[in-house]
């Protein structure tokens, strides 16, 4: 027996349902998209978004729940892009007093001037996370702040974002060009504004969007019927990694 649902949550999306004798059941991923938001096995790329220990340890100064869960499937999915060969770009906040607004939000900027010890430039906080990287890999602020890249391998890197979006004031949209992407995978902390900001950005540039739900840290039920409507991709981490094997 055959049944099509509408889901509640994402009305865009289409649920295809089979039933067998196991009752077991068969979900169909991407089908409110279409020839212009498809993804593209072939030509996408993973973004990681401030994956850092300030943002995601117990206790941290900026820790949220769910960042911690968040972070161990998005440094699963980073190992599985390694095994496939897909690009995979960190992208990472520094706040340097010393260079002030250069680098620290509106929001933040009276809170590191009083004080906030909050992802300053070669702290344990600014570091990402515990396996996102390889071992023994350590971030260069001078590098990043200079605007360029920092390599892990042939299809790895870190890069530095002064605001919330992955594309303002980077080099991202070049760095993507160049090497042919036209599908982003998204993962990162938070979603109200980092992660959402950087999927309203690539979209914008046309790129096709792919939100992991589970390597996301504070996702909500609205929030990702906003991004169902403007045919960003939703999935988790396992979904994608069966779509990209078909």
């Amino acid at each position: 027996m055959l049944e099509l649902l509408i889901n509640r949550q994402y009305p865009c999306r289409l649920i295809v349902t089979e039933h067998t004798s196991r009752h077991k059941r068969k979900e169909t991923i991407f089908n409110h998209l279409d020839k212009y938001t498809r993804p593209e096995r072939d030509r996408c790329a993973l973004v990681t978004i401030d994956l850092q220990n300030d943002f995601v340890l117990p206790n941290a100064p900026a820790e949220g729940k769910g960042a911690m869960q968040a972070a161990r499937q998005a440094c699963e999915m980073t190992d599985f892009c390694r095994d496939e060969g897909i690009p995979i770009i960190h992208v990472i906040r520094l706040y340097s007093p010393e260079r002030g607004a250069e680098t620290i939000d509106s929001c933040r900027r009276e809170s590191v001037e009083n004080g906030l010890a909050l992802l300053q430039p070669h702290s344990k906080g600014s570091a990402p996370v515990s396996g996102l990287v390889p071992q023994g890999f350590r971030i260069d602020p001078d590098l990043l702040f200079s605007g360029r890249a920092q390599r892990i391998s042939d299809t790895e890197c870190v890069m530095y974002k002064p605001r919330w979006g992955c594309f303002h004031g980077t080099r991202l949209d070049s760095r993507l060009r160049k090497m042919n992407v036209s599908t982003l995978l998204i993962s990162g902390t938070w979603f109200s504004n980092c992660v959402r900001t950087t999927i309203y950005e690539a979209t914008a540039r046309d790129y096709r969007t792919v939100a992991l739900t589970d390597a996301i840290a504070g996702v909500y039920e609205k929030g990702l019927d906003d991004l169902a409507r403007i045919k960003c991709g939703i999935c988790t981490c396992r979904q994608w990694q069966d779509f990209f094997r078909r």
